[in-house]
């Protein structure tokens, strides 16, 4: 028999840098969960504004909160650093300027636990930074909503994925990214995987991992995660070769696992095409050669497609491209 979900301890991942302006609300918005059984580990990543002192001050106040001061190496050495350092049966990640409900963890560990799952996630809302107190002040007393359970966690991360098509087809709960914030992960599923240090798109890399390990997934329509646009973020800013160079090997990755486990890699050949951003931003003779090295590794990935798998590949990902224009035209541009 498992546990009372009180009984479980649940490490929170928060990788800082240079966030001193959201960090206090930040940590606020976790230490305030309903769930306590909680250690919060602040993985100050050599920041320079004084993010280092609010950590120090937060852990002082609350015997729930560690910190962990390094060079900085990135978010990803800073995020391994948390996973080395959790000690709790569960983990979640929370970026050092979003917010979360008061309720997240006690609803995603409830039914993670309900349903045997290996994996829970929920919902999240796009808000800008200057309306996000607002936004959580109106949405955190909202009662818990949906949950649906499901096995093959892989497979829908790759095939469902166009906004229109999950509506039509009633498939939104089957819906989740590789962003691992919202998400609470039992810790055995991190058991030597750990995200490449020195990359951008470190999720990416992982997320195929990580679903196929997966025995099931809870996802609840509860809308508990706060993610906060800003304009100088570095998926609003970042447009350099080697940005999209590592998307490119990220996705290159899922594209392969995918294939050897019979899998469409759909979302996979949509993140291939940041090959054409890679183009178009390389400007040095040595980013010209990694474009033309990366073009001919992805024309052999493509090669392993079938014709009505390529055309189905295709076809979402010219529908995601859509979706993708309007979401930047509207929702990235939020404050």
């Amino acid at each position: 028999m498992n546990p009372p979900a009180t009984e479980h301890l649940v490490s929170v991942i928060v990788p800082v840098f240079n966030a001193a302006a959201h960090l206090e609300r930040t940590a606020a918005s976790i230490l305030l969960q309903t769930h306590a059984a909680l250690e919060v580990i602040l993985v100050n990543d050599g920041s320079t504004d004084g993010s280092e002192g609010i950590c120090d001050e937060i852990a002082r106040t609350d015997s729930r909160v560690r910190v962990i001061h390094q060079l900085n190496g990135g978010i990803a050495v800073a995020q391994n650093a948390g996973l080395d350092a959790a000690t709790g049966s569960f983990v979640t990640f929370c970026d050092n300027d979003d917010l979360m409900s008061p309720r997240l963890i006690e609803r995603l560990l409830s039914i993670l636990i309900d349903s045997d799952a290996d994996m829970s996630c929920c919902r999240w809302w796009n808000v800008g930074a200057s309306v996000a107190d607002e936004a959580l002040r109106l949405h955190s007393d909202a009662p818990p909503r949906d949950v649906q359970v499901f096995e093959d966690s892989a497979k829908s991360y790759q095939t469902i994925f166009s906004a229109a098509l999950r509506r039509l087809r009633g498939k939104e709960l089957r819906y989740f990214s590789e962003a691992n914030w919202g998400k609470l992960y039992r810790a055995s599923l991190f058991e030597e995987i750990r995200f490449p240090e020195g990359r951008y798109a470190q999720d990416v890399a992982i997320a195929m991992d990580l679903y196929l390990r997966c025995r099931r997934v809870a996802s609840c329509n509860d809308r508990l995660y706060f993610w906060l646009q800003r304009g100088d973020s570095v998926s609003h800013s970042e447009r350099s070769a080697g940005y999209y160079h590592d998307i490119v090997h990220a996705h290159a990755h899922s594209f392969k696992a995918a294939i050897a486990n019979g899998i469409l890699p759909a979302r996979a050949y949509y993140g291939l095409t940041a090959l054409r951003h890679q183009r178009r931003a390389a400007r040095t003779s040595d980013e010209v050669e990694t474009y033309l090295a990366d073009k001919v590794m992805v024309r052999g990935l493509l090669s392993r497609l079938g014709l009505v798998d390529r055309a189905r590949c295709a076809f979402l990902s010219a529908l995601r491209k859509c979706e993708v224009l309007v979401y930047d035209r509207t929702v990235h541009r939020r404050r």
